[in-house]
């Protein structure tokens, strides 16, 4: 057997090598098992959450402040020939917000439109004891076209009589007030006119009608009125929740005191106000949490004969008094004659 230069034999020095090897292998392993400390990253989630909130705050400050044009198009065999193509601009829900100064981004977006006549659905102040009805009264005779029939009803934030508590949740349907107060005697001052009960539009010999729910016979008779002839809208500031045919029913037992209708045009649900995509509202006073998207906006059908339309409206009101996913919007409703 050969021997090495300090008298180790190859094969010695073979093994001392491969235990040289073992040990360290296995001093490797025994090292791994120690974990190693994690680096945290705990300090970026402020920042994270600041640069999101940041976000958050100017889209909805962006969503809050640009205007939409919600369009629809309204088809009834009861729409005469002269009203095909008609086109209703509906304002609602203003509750006090302003775009740009005096509003002049509202008023150039109603001055890009065309338009036959503007109905106005309620809610332009904030609050009923606010007196604030001059930003109303400003868009109205800051528009270049001025010349069409101009209709108005009332919200619960224009007007809240003293027993509305005592009135049930549909009082704020068709607020008809005892006296005119003072938004009604300057809006009508510009030429503006009360809806309820009754207002007649005319196109050549053709006519449609404008109502609330109640039916005033003597009124109604003098406009020819005729529920089966013409056709007629209900306007109402919080939109018809109920079975019309079960109510007309019951009302209308003894003696005839509501009106029906073909087509109802209403505001108050601000589209939820706040909405989630493809989920839509998500919640509604009265209607819960993400409730049907015919109680929050858009036009539906009741299933018996008639439509119902809700409009997103422009401003927000409530606690927390802004919109989410959801911008404010004028409805422009295009009336067709269906064949």
């Amino acid at each position: 057997m050969f021997a090495t230069k300090n008298g180790k034999s190859i094969k010695e020095r073979f093994k001392e090598r491969k235990d040289k090897k073992r040990f360290k292998k296995e001093e490797k392993k025994a090292f791994r098992m120690v974990p190693e400390k994690k680096k945290s990253y705990k300090w970026v989630a402020v920042p994270v959450a600041f640069v999101l909130l940041l976000s958050l705050i100017v889209y909805v400050l962006y969503d809050n402040g640009r205007i939409t044009v919600d369009y629809v198009t309204v088809e009834h065999p009861q729409i005469p020939a002269s009203f095909d193509g008609f086109r209703i601009l509906q304002i609602s829900d203003i509750h006090g917000k302003m775009f740009g100064e005096e509003n002049r981004n509202l008023v150039e977006l109603i001055d890009s439109l065309e338009y036959d006549m503007i109905l106005l659905t309620g809610d332009y102040m904030s609050d009923p004891d606010s007196g604030n009805y001059w930003d109303v009264i400003d868009i109205l005779t800051d528009i270049e076209d001025r010349d069409v029939p101009v209709l108005y009803i009332l919200g619960e934030s224009d007007y809240m009589p003293d027993d509305s508590e005592d009135l049930g949740d549909k009082w704020n349907m068709c607020i008809e007030p005892d006296e005119k107060t003072n938004l009604m005697e300057r809006i009508e001052d510009i030429g503006a006119k009360f809806v309820y009960p009754i207002q007649k539009i005319e196109r050549g010999s053709d006519a449609i009608y404008f109502t609330g729910i109640s039916y005033k016979e003597k009124i109604f008779d003098e406009l020819d009125f005729d529920v089966d002839k013409h056709f007629s809208i209900c306007v109402t500031h919080k939109p018809i929740d109920y079975d019309v045919n079960a109510r007309l029913k019951e009302m209308n037992a003894q003696k005839l005191t509501e009106v029906d209708y073909d087509l109802s045009i209403s505001g108050h649900t601000h589209a939820g106000q706040f909405r989630l995509p493809l989920l839509g509202a998500v919640y509604i006073k009265g209607k819960g949490i993400f409730p049907q998207e015919s109680s929050s906006s858009g036009l539906h059908s009741d299933g018996q004969g008639r439509l119902n339309y809700i409009t997103p409206g422009l401003g927000a009101s409530g606690p927390l008094p802004f919109r989410f996913c959801n911008p404010p919007a004028v409805s422009l409703i295009t009336l067709k004659c269906k064949k």
